[in-house]
């Protein structure tokens, strides 16, 4: 697969410009031959109540799809805040839409950031897969979920995920100044260990989508300075596309997942071992 990772610089005053330059992002990744673009979590106008779509899925996902059609790519449309109908509950969710515009997969996320807590509920569906068209196993997962080796067992390990996708709303502020106070660089170092470690524990592809903080623009970041450090990456060599900045950029990975996290498991074994109840947590026999 042939994979686009936006680190977007949010407008969080001005959805339709975000629309506007997703789309321009949806058909530059298209020209450049990508076969999925992924986008950062709430990129549609940044976190908070105002941001909440009326129905699940919404407009917001019904665009999205429209867009796939029209520029024939599978999209990972960041997140969306959704109230759902039935329970009228408030959840963050992301989705896997492919080319024909269907949505294949979607997640709410499940490990709330504090904020958070005060506006959403956190999804109780778990963390569900599914095969995309290249025959992939696709897993999702949002933002403060990573920090969790378990949801990625779950996902790689358990229902064989070779794809996991996260998009992020993650800020060099989030550790506070205890965190700054060590190292002003302090999140940006831990998204960078998070992701290689998840890719290389599970031997899977990993894709973190993170916002920008700085662009050829001038806006307003009124959640903290955000972290950047959107990422492609895999098993042996870790980072194959790395924004290791703030700035905004689209970033293209041609990866053989298949291959690739066919052969980590044939050296490390970790999938047969968890089958085998070898891995502590897995039923395990020890």
């Amino acid at each position: 697969m042939r994979i686009a990772a936006v680190q977007f610089h949010i407008d969080h005053t001005d959805k339709e410009d975000n629309w506007t330059r997703v789309e321009e992002f949806i058909s530059k990744a298209a020209k450049g031959n990508a076969d999925l673009v992924v986008f950062p979590e709430y990129f549609i106008g940044g976190p908070g109540k105002h941001m909440i779509e009326t129905t699940a899925p919404g407009v917001a996902v019904n665009r999205f799809q429209k867009l796939a059609k029209k520029y024939t790519i599978d999209i990972v449309p960041g997140t969306l805040v959704e109230r759902d109908p039935k329970d009228g509950l408030v959840y963050n969710t992301t989705y896997y839409i492919d080319q024909s515009g269907a949505v294949l997969l979607s997640y709410r996320k499940v490990h709330l950031w504090y904020p958070e807590r005060k506006y959403l509920t956190k999804g109780q569906d778990g963390f569900p897969t599914v095969k995309n068209r290249f025959g992939i196993s696709i897993g999702l997962c949002i933002c403060w979920d990573i920090a969790f080796p378990e949801v990625f067992r779950e996902m790689a390990l358990k229902q064989k995920a070779q794809l996991i996708i996260a998009p992020a709303y993650w800020s060099l502020d989030d550790g506070d100044d205890s965190a700054i106070m060590h190292d002003p660089l302090s999140e940006a170092k831990m998204l960078n260990s998070i992701s290689t470690a998840r890719c290389f524990e599970n031997g899977i592809t990993f894709v973190l989508c993170n916002p920008a903080n700085e662009s050829n623009m001038k806006r307003e970041q009124p959640f903290g300075n955000m972290a950047g450090r959107t990422q492609i990456v895999v098993p042996f060599k870790g980072p194959v596309a790395h924004c290791d900045h703030l700035r905004e950029e689209m970033i293209i990975a041609d990866v053989d997942i298949k291959s690739i996290t066919d052969a980590a498991e044939k050296v490390y074994k970790i999938r047969e071992d968890w089958d085998g109840g070898l891995v502590y947590g897995a039923k395990c026999k020890l």
